[in-house]
């Protein structure tokens, strides 16, 4: 029994515990508020704004109108909808993200089932999947871009991690890691199959597919190098494709974005010290071997685009990881250098 389903029963069972109690005391039981699910009211906001934003429908309605009702009555009302379908024609690209907008607000709960799995079972995973939410709606918002759906995207990117999170290095505890006993080819196995866990993670919980293609496309068809160098040190025929990730590479700003984060936050978490040229170097060294390796080329992305996204990593990275005093330790005093009294020398 996992970790999931030990808090689900220890839940389950201060429940009973609760209702017997009351039995016992010859109450009644406690009358529970009913409490709005935000993201079922956000969710059906999302249905009715974009009804009510589509101009086809006021269009239809115009037609209906027209062959329906004859008179002056029939042609105001046609007349009515015919310029109501026209200004939200006209400004359909400005007022189309508002129920996607929405529809991301429901999915961006971090009490989610999935999220709340993720931040209990992958700690490591979570705590580098806010990292990199952060740093993708940051370069969405600065491109043009959906910085929402970037952010909600880079919550659900990992949780395919679900299934094994042991793993995966972020969870594993100092010096203890599965894969030391593991072949490389079952190594490479296991880390290339959490992109598939997670998509059909996410079709169990009703994930909407813009935010699933952050899952399949977040690391491409990139090779899993350190198990592909392990394996070629074994044998130097070994099928490359067996060490890749499946893809699709990014096909939108959006993905492109997080996956150039998900790179990132980890090799700058991994720098013994990072100073803000190391940062800088490390951020553009990842950008470029992303645009060398081919992963961009499918997404709508520039090359100044590119820079801007480069430019808000560092300065999001630059923050995370800032030096630190050195706080004394308990055995130690701290001396503060005494300054003289101007009063006594005025």
């Amino acid at each position: 029994m996992n970790l999931w389903d030990r808090l689900s029963a220890r839940d389950d069972a201060q429940d009973a515990d609760a209702s017997d109690r009351s039995r016992r005391d010859g109450g009644v039981e406690p009358r529970t508020s009913f409490v709005p699910r935000l993201d079922l009211i956000l969710e059906m906001v999302a249905i009715a704004a974009r009804l009510i934003l589509d101009p086809l429908i006021y269009f239809a309605l115009a037609i209906a109108v027209a062959v329906l009702v004859p008179g002056r009555t029939g042609d105001f009302v046609t007349a009515f909808f015919v310029a109501a379908g026209s200004l939200f024609l006209y400004r359909a690209q400005r007022w189309r993200r508002i129920p996607d907008h929405l529809r991301w607000l429901a999915w961006a709960d971090l009490n989610k089932p999935l999220l709340r799995r993720l931040s209990l079972e992958a700690p490591g995973t979570y705590a580098h999947t806010i990292a990199m939410a952060n740093l993708t709606e940051a370069a969405c918002d600065a491109i043009g871009a959906d910085g929402l759906l970037g952010r909600v995207g880079a919550y659900y990117h990992d949780i395919g991690k679900l299934r094994k999170p042991q793993h995966f290095v972020e969870n594993q505890p100092r010096g203890r890691n599965p894969h030391d006993k593991l072949k490389p080819a079952t190594s490479a196995t296991i880390i290339r199959s959490h992109v598939r866990d997670g998509i059909e993670l996410a079709m169990e919980n009703g994930v909407p597919r813009p935010i699933r293609a952050f899952i399949a496309e977040h690391h491409g068809t990139l090779p899993i190098a350190y198990f592909l160098a392990k394996a070629r040190e074994r044998d130097d025929s070994v099928n490359a494709a067996e060490y890749a990730y499946p893809g699709p590479i990014p096909q939108s700003a959006e993905t492109a974005v997080c996956m150039l984060a998900d790179a990132a936050e980890a090799t700058v978490r991994s720098l013994s010290d990072p100073t803000p040229q190391s940062i800088r170097a490390s951020v553009d060294a990842t950008v470029a071997a992303r645009i060398a390796e081919g992963q961009l080329a499918d997404a709508p992305i520039t090359l100044r685009q590119l820079g801007i996204v480069r430019d808000q990593f560092v300065r999001i990275l630059t923050g995370m990881y800032h030096g630190r005093i050195e706080y004394p330790s308990p055995g130690r005093t701290l001396s503060i250098p005494s300054k003289p009294d101007s009063r006594a020398t005025a």
